[in-house]
């Protein structure tokens, strides 16, 4: 059985294994603590059936439940033993997958009950039901073990959905093993219709008894400043980082966009704007064009009042000036538009701009500002700066006909021209013209500016298509790296199991106890085996059982013996002690001169053993205890130094750490060539990495501390995946337009 020592867990200094190695240590815990609940509420969910047999005017129902109220009166240790299997085996398996998963919890809502039967669908509500309930009750233990788990695990405070000893685990063990236990569909859900908190286990204890658990391991945390903290972390929206940057965009925002009471009681004395239920046709008839429910076009220019929020804004456009963009969009379809915002100034100093409001010529300015940002973003290949130059004038008309351009990040125009700007880290260095890529983003922005009128629905049609268009060539890519990740996969569990023995050894090693040329041995040879028994064990349980007690076997050999009892038992070991020790050796072909001395060393040593007197001296016993314990403390002092050193806080460990499929990364070789490569696929202990080109090729495989190396060093530089139009937003309104 794998194990931990109690003294090895210091606060965040785990490698990936020792994490696992940590968390399955608790699993058993969890366990006896339920057991020991087992007879209580046993005899609770007894009684609760016999009350409705007795009670229910439904002779079905009463027959059901007296008939599990029998079962479980007379065979509870069936019960117990099943219960105790399920809630193990649900444990282990979720603690496997702890550390290389984030879970979405399953909501009632956001499942698909289409196709299932009405019991179904209620025994999934009354599980969610139990589910919560349990969680508000355990509150408290319940948040404090997920600090400490995701403290171990080295991630933020983890959530309930994310807790491998979360109460949707024990209400599903109990389920399944109920089901097990009596298999009627009558029961079952009779049975589920019953567990209510006060009912059910008392898992107040349980969780109380994994966080005192993980004290002892090591993993001190102020619960209380983690709780703050997390807190602040799940208010941050995305919108509140953008107000992290500058606190008052959406206020500056709003005052460019408003106007004084002043303008609005003028505006209401001198606007003539027509409806679009009920000039529609008259208005298309004069060559005017409605901008919507809510627009109005006005032959008298006229001055926008704009809220954010409000469900009805009357905005009105000067006619003439719209009809002129219009025919300057159609005009430059053909031509290629200057990689500059200039012209885009230009357009409120032309004549039938002159008589502009205040707020068109601030949304003019401001978004002149915006496409600034993103034609001096380096990051952009100035072929796709080229393309995005082109939407000037389809995004200015959108921006006139609905400000929530600025306010909202989901906005279809605004999202267009992010997708287009983060589509450019998929080109490394230039944008070729023959890139199917860059001829769809072509194709794009020649849709939009030969289509594009009024109706803004037609950038979210062209933004799917684009995502459409990376989604399949992502899909095509995928397939080429099918043999690379098998490959990972098989050194990720190699380096796993070598981590396992290596704690194997490092847990016999510290008690002082083993001979100086033994544990070199162990260090050197023992690990190798040992790393090949942990690959093995799940085909082959028993190669690392024997490759444990092997180890075991030999260490305690060379201990003193000091009775005549132990002396025998020493001789009659060693045959078969020695024929399993050669055969492990032959296994890892140890054909060395080392091992015919480290044999002759062995041999001495049990002579050695075997000829010592079987009384020591009180001073010589109290000799060999002190070498001892000093031998032990400086082993594992040595080991805690050593663990400090490679688990310092690093922000590039962090980063590695936090990567996802998907991001993409610039490696600079020795010799000063860039290439951007995409993270394609990470294992499931995030030890290997994969990255390829867009198609998939060239790809190659890459462990964590490699790639933390890299960044360390500036060799591999993560692009940036933050919005450009968030970005170039809150540069433009350091100075807001006046």
């Amino acid at each position: 059985m794998d194990t931990i020592p109690l003294n090895t867990a210091k606060k965040s200094e785990f490698s990936s294994s020792s994490r696992l190695l940590l968390l399955q240590s608790l699993v058993p815990i969890a366990t006896n603590l339920v057991s020991s609940q087992l007879e209580a509420f046993a005899s609770r969910l007894t009684q609760a059936l016999f009350v409705v047999s007795d009670q229910t005017v439904r002779p079905e129902e009463a027959g059901s439940s007296f008939l599990a109220y029998q079962l479980l009166k007379r065979n509870p240790g069936s019960f117990y033993k099943i219960l105790t299997s399920q809630i193990n085996a649900v444990l282990t398996k979720e603690v496997s997958v702890v550390n290389t998963r984030k879970k979405a919890k399953a909501t009632v809502e956001g499942q698909d009950f289409s196709l299932v039967s009405f019991e179904e669908m209620e025994n999934k509500v009354l599980t969610n039901n139990l589910s919560n309930a349990l969680e508000v009750n355990n509150a408290d233990q319940l948040v404090a073990l997920n600090i400490r788990i995701g403290h171990v695990l080295r991630r933020t405070p983890i959530s309930v959905s994310q807790n491998p000893f979360r109460p949707e685990l024990f209400v599903s063990a109990v389920t399944q093993a109920w089901s097990e236990f009596e298999s009627s569909k009558e029961t079952q859900h009779l049975v589920l219709r019953l567990l209510q908190p006060e009912l059910f286990l008392q898992l107040n204890s349980v969780y109380q008894g994994l966080n005192d658990a993980l004290i002892e391991r090591g993993i001190l945390v102020d619960i209380d400043n983690a709780k703050r903290e997390d807190k602040k972390r799940l208010m941050r929206t995305r919108q509140n980082d953008l107000d992290l940057q500058d606190p008052y965009l959406e206020n500056k925002l709003r005052n460019i966009f408003s106007v004084s009471k002043q303008d609005e009681k003028n505006e209401r004395e001198t606007s003539f704007n027509s409806t679009y239920a009920a000039d529609q046709e008259r208005d298309f008839a004069e060559g005017r064009a409605s901008l919507g429910d809510t627009n109005s076009w006005s032959d008298a220019p006229q001055e926008q009042s704009y809220t954010r929020g409000k469900s009805a804004e009357t905005v009105t456009i000067d006619r003439e000036f719209f009809n002129y963009l219009t025919g300057l969009q159609r005009s430059q379809a053909s031509a290629e538009t200057p990689r500059d915002s200039t012209h885009l100034r230009q357009l409120s100093q032309n004549a039938s701009a002159t008589e502009l409001t205040h707020i068109d010529q601030n949304t003019i300015e401001l978004l002149a500002r915006i496409f600034d940002y993103v034609f001096n973003d380096t990051s952009i290949p100035d072929e796709i700066k080229s393309l995005i130059g082109q939407l000037q004038i389809p995004t200015l008309k959108v921006a006139l006909m609905d400000k929530d351009f600025f306010f909202k990040d989901n906005h279809p125009a605004r999202v267009l021209i992010d997708t287009l700007a983060k589509s450019s880290v998929f080109f490394s260095g230039d944008a070729s013209s023959e890139d199917p890529l860059f001829q769809m983003i072509e194709g794009i922005v020649e849709k939009v500016q030969q289509d594009f009128d009024q109706q803004i629905d037609l950038f979210s049609d062209v933004v799917a298509d684009l995502e459409a268009f990376l989604k399949e060539e992502e899909q095509t890519a995928e397939q080429s790296i099918v043999e690379p990740v098998a490959l990972a996969l098989k050194q990720e569990k190699m380096r796993l199991a070598r981590e396992f023995a290596e704690n194997d050894v490092a847990i016999r090693v510290e008690t002082g106890e083993v001979a100086g040329f033994l544990e070199e041995f162990l260090l050197d040879q023992w690990i190798r085996i040992l790393t090949i028994a942990h690959n093995v064990k799940e085909e082959k349980p028993n190669a690392l059982e024997n490759a444990l007690r092997t180890m075991d076997d030999l260490i305690w050999s060379l201990k003193p013996k000091n009775s005549s009892e132990e002396r025998k038992e020493l001789v009659s070991k060693l045959p078969s002690m020695l024929t399993l020790l050669n055969a492990w050796l032959n296994a890892i072909k140890w054909d060395e001169p080392q091992r015919v001395l480290f044999f002759s060393k062995l041999a001495e040593r049990h002579a050695a053993i075997a000829r010592a007197p079987l009384e020591l001296s009180p001073r010589r016993q109290l000799e060999i205890a002190v070498n001892i314990a000093q031998r032990a403390s400086e082993k594992r002092l040595n080991r805690h130094v050593q663990d400090q050193h490679e688990h310092i806080p690093d922000e590039c460990v962090q980063m590695v750490e936090g990567l996802e499929r998907g991001v993409w990364v610039d490696f600079t070789t020795s010799a000063g060539v860039t290439t951007r490569f995409k993270l394609a696929w990470v294992s499931p202990k995030r030890t290997r990495y994969i990255f390829t080109n867009r198609q998939g090729h060239d790809s190659f495989s890459i462990s964590s501390e490699e790639l933390v190396t890299q960044f360390r060093s500036g060799g591999a530089v993560q692009i940036s995946a933050a919005s450009v139009v968030d970005r170039a937003l809150v540069e433009a309104l350091r100075d807001p337009p006046g």
